[in-house]
């Protein structure tokens, strides 16, 4: 089971400088009237006002919600589906699933939620992606309660921050926790078997949806893959595995990271 990040990795993930705070600080200007009005008109036009009044509460707050439920948890909810085509689209995204990867909701999930954080942080560039990093890097450290329940979700947060930060000097070294954490996920007797074709993201969760297993593999391909600022090829092999190009296996990705025992 993958808990507490301890010793030499948390040393790792705190040189990423972990601020609970930064993404929402970087999103939540970023948003006008409109946005808000958006993704309160979310669930089908249903009580606009109240999630009006609700969201620029979230919006002005320099503070994550511990819990989201009712009305606004499901325009934000329905906001995370979202596919947008433009900068005012990922931003609302990207602060739907801010919220929703901190917060306890009534039907979990955060794997689903963070995918799309990622695509859209990705997508706004600079200096997004590198609020995302702080705060997923936060999150990966603390273990916001959603991320608590289950035992293969965690390392989602490991590959997010993986992804979002591959560009830079210590993202051989997160590569190498991802591995580690994947090896233990797949060797833990009490975990069910759940084979998955492809990527050994997906051996043991039965759990996210088609779209979000598809995302990530996307994500992984063009983050580790096609990224030609990435400097070290041993993350190209490492997200062509993930990604399910290759069939790789977590033993052989071990060696390769110079991580085998």
């Amino acid at each position: 089971m993958i808990a507490a990040v301890t010793g030499t990795d948390r040393d790792v993930i705190a040189s990423l400088d972990p601020d609970e705070r930064a993404l929402l600080a970087w999103v939540a200007p970023q948003l006008d009237d409109a946005a808000i009005e958006a993704i309160a008109a979310a669930d089908y036009g249903f009580d606009v006002p109240g999630h009006r009044r609700e969201l620029t509460e979230l919006v002005r707050s320099p503070w994550l919600p511990e819990e989201l439920l009712g009305g606004v948890a499901e325009v934000l909810a329905l906001t995370r589906w979202t596919t947008p085509s433009d900068r005012q689209g990922h931003l609302q995204r990207l602060f739907a699933c801010t919220l929703l990867v901190r917060a306890a909701t009534a039907d979990g999930g955060p794997v689903d939620s963070l995918a799309r954080l990622v695509d859209s942080a990705r997508e706004l560039g600079e200096p997004a992606r590198d609020a995302a990093v702080r705060y997923l890097a936060w999150c990966r450290l603390n273990l916001p309660p959603d991320w608590r329940d289950d035992p293969t979700a965690p390392l989602f947060l490991t590959l997010a921050v993986l992804l979002l930060s591959a560009r830079r000097a210590t993202a051989t070294a997160v590569a190498v926790r991802l591995v580690d954490e994947l090896d233990a996920v797949l060797t833990d007797p009490d975990l069910p078997w759940r084979q998955r074709p492809r990527s050994p993201l997906y051996v043991r969760r039965d759990t996210d949806l088609a779209a979000t297993r598809r995302l990530w593999s996307s994500l992984a391909t063009r983050c580790l893959v096609d990224d030609p600022a990435v400097a070290d090829p041993r993350l190209a092999a490492l997200g062509a595995a993930l990604s399910g190009d290759t069939g790789t296996p977590v033993a052989e990705l071990r060696a390769l990271l110079g991580t085998a025992t």
